[in-house]
């Protein structure tokens, strides 16, 4: 009996910690065995070498396994074959797929040159004026230009053999060229977007990235935040599962607090999820949304 709650507290847990934080551990975890296989006497290597491989493979199977009651539920709503198969992988994985193909699509669009998407009807609440996406996209673009020559002159000088050489720079390649494309189709896809305040909703629109609609019923109050969100969070106990970060690349300056038991449905990350009860955001002018929420 008592390994029931304890199996039930790990599902749990695991629920509520996101792929990007295990594949974290995962990378911990890896890294501090080969730490210990270099310590560790000799006859423990192969082992240690094995667990290295294991850990990484298990914690992203432990994950899949908690949430294997969301794909059955997922499964028996599905209707063909192909909403068959996507229920039972993790969303997060279908919707990097699609985040993927729109972020090519905005890169075509990008060399087209054609106008970015129109913004949400309503009072503009803008997010790029003040904020330092325009700043951030410059240096990224000078970082990949610089990052080519930089890895020709390491991989000539750490790998004496030609092929290897040939195939490190065809990889290198690729991925700054990658970068590249997501980096331009991003900046399309954002634009000069914004969110935007009718009168019964805060439109939130952020590229491909986020997308919803919140009734203005439905959020309690706004506050001001002015610390990086894993200080507010820590500071207030709320745990990273219970918040939403809606930036295009500044750290929020105020957060939604959604009353409870309240039904918000958002698209973040190509994922439609129940938003949770504090969505953490950046816009130009914060004074503008509490005084609307507040009024």
């Amino acid at each position: 009996m008592p390994a029931v709650p304890s199996f039930h507290t790990a599902a749990f847990h695991l629920r509520r910690t996101s792929w990007l934080q295990l594949a974290g551990y995962a990378f911990l975890g890896f890294f501090s065995l080969i730490l210990l296989r270099l310590a560790a006497p000799a006859a423990l290597g192969p082992l240690l070498r094995k667990l290295g491989l294991i850990l990484p493979l298990v914690l992203l199977a432990a994950k899949d396994l908690a949430h294997l009651p969301d794909a059955l539920a997922r499964l028996r709503l599905a209707g063909d074959w192909r909403s068959r198969l996507t229920a039972l992988l993790p969303p997060e994985l279908v919707g990097m797929v699609r985040l993927d193909r729109l972020m090519w699509l905005g890169f075509l669009q990008w060399l087209r040159r054609r106008p970015s998407v129109s913004r949400p009807e309503g009072q503009a609440l803008g997010y790029l004026q003040r904020g330092a996406y325009g700043t951030a996209i410059g240096v990224v673009m000078v970082a990949l230009f610089l990052e080519l020559p930089i890895d020709v002159l390491l991989v000539n000088l750490m790998i004496d053999d030609a092929d290897a050489r040939r195939v490190f720079h065809v990889l290198g390649a690729i991925g700054v060229l990658y970068t590249f494309a997501w980096v331009l189709g991003d900046r399309w896809h954002v634009g000069e977007g914004s969110h935007a305040l009718s009168e019964d909703a805060l439109h939130l629109r952020v590229g491909v990235r986020t997308e919803g609609s919140i009734p203005l019923w439905a959020i309690e109050r706004v506050e001001r935040v002015a610390e990086a969100p894993e200080r507010w969070r820590r500071r207030h106990g709320i745990h990273s599962a219970d918040t939403l970060l809606v930036t295009p690349f500044d750290k929020p300056n105020c957060v939604l607090v959604l009353k409870p038991d309240v039904e918000v449905t958002l698209l973040h990350w190509q994922v439609r999820r129940c938003a949770p009860r504090y969505v953490l955001l950046y816009i130009d002018r914060p004074e503008l949304l509490a005084q609307r929420v507040a009024g």
